[in-house]
């Protein structure tokens, strides 16, 4: 009894790891062995039967022979038709057996649209193509689905950045032609205006770049540049706010000169955004010191600066498009939450790591791992 239970068990688990195919060739094997044992079991007794009679009467004349054949062809005529038609339905049965689970499929792919994308494929319980698929499915649907509420997200900071700039706009110009004015008003007010203009474009140059590198149509040349021009160089573009918060910045570059090998546009954007953060979240008067080093084989640049820094629970949030740490105490701070997660795609294009280190008021650490 217990040794049934055994092979019954070895069996089924057997059976679950086959694959689709395998089973209805194992089922069919197993079916044709059978009915063709049956089938000369048969013809075997027919003929012991008949051989045992005639032996029985005497000699075996060629009439005996002929009717001995005749009653073999009969029994193999009619085995061959049951062997055929037994395989027949047994084929039926196994193709809508595996077919079901298709059909299911196929129902609850009708069944997901655009507002229902949380539908998901039961697995079946045996793990063959069919399981696969249905996992395959599955995973594809997550996919879509994550992909789909980012964009609807997206879509949704997106028109809440740009109407706050146009609200601004549409109030000033309103307030402007109200009744005429002096010429230092006018210019106070359009000079306003430009700014909100220059914060829409921003946005929208920030937008263009990041749709650009996740749509994968950024083209990478890549080439030897000196680490510390590039520093240099977007340094300067934030001279004035430098300036105007009187900020000290160091520079150190050791080894000096040193070249790494990389797209140069993709890797002055990440700069341009991370030394704009260490400037625009530093406090006045406060240091910005960059330093760079090599680590085995990589060339590690770190970007340090005393301000209003991270709190840790949101840290894990801050490579997220429109995500702005203390976004409702930072009013007076320009900013729409694209440049963080530019630099984080612009860093996997690279294969280069990126790693932020901060607390509330306290010192905030980026250091870059950028691959000789």
């Amino acid at each position: 009894m217990r040794t049934n239970r055994i092979k019954t068990f070895l069996h089924q688990t057997k059976m679950k790891s086959l694959s689709l195919k395998n089973k209805i060739a194992l089922n069919i094997i197993v079916s044709m062995a059978a009915l063709t044992m049956v089938l000369c079991a048969v013809i075997m007794l027919v003929f012991k039967l008949h051989t045992d009679s005639l032996d029985a009467g005497g000699d075996i004349t060629s009439g005996d022979v002929e009717y001995l054949m005749m009653i073999l062809l009969r029994v193999c005529c009619v085995g061959c038709f049951l062997l055929v038609l037994h395989l027949f339905i047994i084929s039926r049965r196994i193709a809508e057996r595996s077919t079901k689970p298709i059909q299911e499929i196929i129902n609850i792919a009708n069944s997901i649209s655009h507002t229902n994308l949380s539908a998901r494929i039961p697995l079946p319980s045996h793990k063959d193509e069919v399981y696969e698929l249905s996992e395959t499915i599955n995973s594809l649907l997550d996919r879509i689905e994550y992909a789909v509420e980012r964009e609807k997200s997206f879509t949704s900071y997106a028109s809440h950045e740009f109407r706050t700039p146009l609200a601004v706009l549409k109030g000033k110009m309103e307030v402007l032609i109200r009744k005429p004015r002096g010429e230092a008003e006018y210019r106070e007010k359009v000079g306003a205006c430009i700014k909100e203009v220059d914060k829409l474009n921003s946005m929208v140059e920030q937008l263009l770049i990041l749709t650009r590198c996740e749509e994968g149509k950024s083209s990478l040349s890549y080439g030897y540049f000196p680490i510390e021009d590039l520093l240099v160089r977007s340094l300067r573009l934030y001279g004035e706010a430098i300036a105007t918060k009187r900020l000290e910045v160091k520079i150190a570059a050791l080894p000096p000169r040193a070249l790494v090998y990389t797209d140069e546009y993709s890797l002055s954007t990440i700069l341009n955004n991370l030394i704009s953060n260490a400037v625009k979240y530093s406090h006045d008067e406060g240091t910005v010191d960059i330093r760079t080093y090599q680590e085995d084989d990589a060339l590690m640049v770190e970007i340090r600066n005393a301000g209003q820094g991270i709190p840790q629970d949101e840290l894990e949030h801050i490579f997220e498009k429109f995500y702005r740490s203390y976004a409702s105490e930072r009013a007076d701070t320009n900013g729409f939450g694209l440049g963080l997660p530019i630099v984080k795609r612009f860093c996997s294009l690279l294969n280069i790591g990126i790693k932020i280190d901060s607390e509330p008021n306290k010192i905030t650490t980026t250091t870059l791992t950028i691959p000789n």
